[in-house]
C-alpha cells in the first residue's frame, strides 16, 4: 500500500491492518528510485506475504539493497535471516542490536519471557542472523536519492534506533510512539521509561510531517503532533497510554 511518494506499507500485524501476520509489526519500503529498503521486516511468519506486498507495489524483492532495523525485538527482526537469504539485501542495525541478533540472544531480547506468556508460539525462534552493517546515532545513509539520519532512541528497547528522512520530512519511529501520542509500555529487561522520554524529546526536535510507527496506522500528515503530545504529557507528570 502506497502511503505516500518514496513510502510504502508492505506488512503489518493485529495492531496494525494485519496484512501479512498477526504477529507481525508494520513493515515498510522506502523507495529511493535507483535503492530501496525495507524498515524492520516482521517475525518471519509473515514473509512470504510480505513478499507478495511487496511484488503488488510493483517492487521485486530482489532489487532491494538494505534492510534497516530499527531494534532486535522479534516482532521487528525475527525475519531478518530468511528476509536477508531471500531478497540478497544487507542488513543494517546499531551495535547493540547487531550484538543480539548475531548471538540469538532470546532472553535479552525477552523472547523466553514472551513464549511463557504466550505472546508468542512456544516454538518460536530468534535465528541468528549476520548483520552487515553497523550505525551509529547520527550517521547519514544514501538510498538512492534519499538521505537517511540515524537517530538513537532507547527507550522501548535498550538498542532502539529511528530513520529520519529529511528531504520527505518522513520520521520511521518504530515502537517510540503512535497515533494519538500513546507509547509502547513493556515488561521487559530493556524499558526504560527514563530514556523513552529523553528519546521523545530528542524526536520532538525534528520537522516530522509523516510519521510511520511501528504498530497501529501511519500518519501522513502533521506526524509532530503525536510526538509531542506524549512529550506533553510526560511534562505534566503523566504517563502516555500504552497500546499493550
Amino acid at each position: 500500500m502506497r502511503i505516500s511518494e518514496k513510502v510504502y506499507w508492505i506488512g503489518s500485524g493485529l495492531l496494525g491492518m494485519n496484512a501479512t501476520d498477526e504477529l507481525d509489526c508494520n513493515v515498510y519500503l522506502l523507495d529511493g528510485g535507483s535503492e530501496q529498503a525495507i524498515i524492520d521486516c516482521g517475525t518471519g511468519y509473515g514473509l512470504m506475504n510480505i513478499m507478495e506486498e511487496l511484488r503488488r507495489d510493483g517492487f521485486d524483492p530482489k532489487s532491494v539493497r538494505y534492510i534497516l532495523l530499527t531494534h532486535a525485538h522479534m516482532d521487528h527482526a525475527g525475519g531478518a535471516a530468511a528476509m536477508r537469504e531471500l531478497t540478497g539485501a544487507r542488513i543494517v542495525a546499531s551495535r547493540l542490536s547487531a550484538s543480539l541478533l548475531e548471538r540469538g540472544d532470546e532472553e535479552a531480547i525477552g523472547l523466553a519471557q514472551a513464549r511463557e506468556a504466550d505472546v508468542y508460539p512456544s516454538d518460536c525462534r530468534l535465528n541468528a542472523c549476520k548483520v552487515d552493517s553497523v550505525v551509529d546515532h547520527g550517521q547519514l545513509m544514501q538510498i538512492g536519492d534519499l538521505t537517511v539520519e540515524v537517530i538513537e532512541t532507547p527507550g522501548h528497547s535498550c538498542d532502539m534506533i529511528s530513520f529520519f528522512i529529511p528531504d520527505i520530512r518522513t520520521l520511521f519511529c518504530s515502537d517510540n510512539v503512535f497515533v494519538g501520542g500513546r507509547i509502547a509500555a513493556i515488561d521487559t529487561p530493556d524499558f526504560s521509561m527514563d530514556q523513552l522520554f529523553h528519546s521523545l524529546m530528542q524526536l520532538g526536535n525534528l520537522h516530522v510531517e509523516r510519521l510511520m510507527p511501528g504498530h497501529l496506522t501511519p500518519v501522513v500528515r502533521n506526524g509532530i503532533v503525536p510526538i509531542r503530545k506524549a512529550v506533553d504529557q510526560f511534562m505534566c507528570g503523566s504517563i502516555p497510554e500504552s497500546i499493550v
